[in-house]
């Protein structure tokens, strides 16, 4: 059996309708910041979905980086405007070309291409309607996080515009092989 020590989670200091961020401030939760944060922390927990309802491995895999990215913005998300080229500066991982790079080498490898809409939970398959789900919460996630405004990196909105059409070509990949 695993131990694991961990404070609270119970503060209390969101009663308020406040929470804290980093550098010791705090903001509303109703703040953009708070609901974009928010918004990529619902993807996370979509494609935490999509990883146990039996995709393949290797999109298993990649899902699992793409989450670790997710986690590096919702950092960046969740920091005020003015304290963000502070995060920038004190090192803290953000979206990076290579990342956006990367997840457009996925797309080029695809066997699929886009040829239309598509009517997701069609081919009962629970991976690919996890995977359009996860897919509208990634656009939600982006359009949130291009109201932000100039603080955030275009990096970050750009990955999450690239990952949405990832997320769309899975689904269709996990429904072709289940015809």
């Amino acid at each position: 059996m695993c131990y694991v020590s961990y404070m609270s989670i119970i503060t209390r200091r969101g009663d308020d309708g406040n929470t804290d961020v980093m550098y010791g401030g705090r903001m509303p939760k109703t703040s953009s910041e708070v609901a974009a944060c928010g918004c990529v922390d619902e993807l996370n927990a979509a494609l935490g979905m999509v990883r146990v309802s039996g995709v393949p491995i290797d999109i298993k895999e990649k899902i699992d980086t793409i989450q670790g990215h997710l986690v590096s913005l919702m950092g960046l998300l969740s920091v005020p405007s003015d304290r963000r080229e502070k995060y920038l500066s004190d090192g803290y991982p953000t979206i990076s070309e290579e990342d956006l790079n990367w997840l457009e080498s996925i797309a080029v490898e695809m066997p699929v291409k886009f040829d239309g809409w598509a009517r997701p939970g069609a081919a009962g398959n629970l991976g690919a309607a996890w995977m359009d789900m996860a897919r509208t919460i990634c656009r939600r996630a982006e359009l949130s996080a291009w109201e932000l405004g100039e603080g955030v990196s275009p990096s970050a909105c750009k990955f999450l515009n690239r990952l949405s059409d990832i997320l769309w070509l899975w689904a269709r990949e996990l429904e072709n092989s289940s015809a």
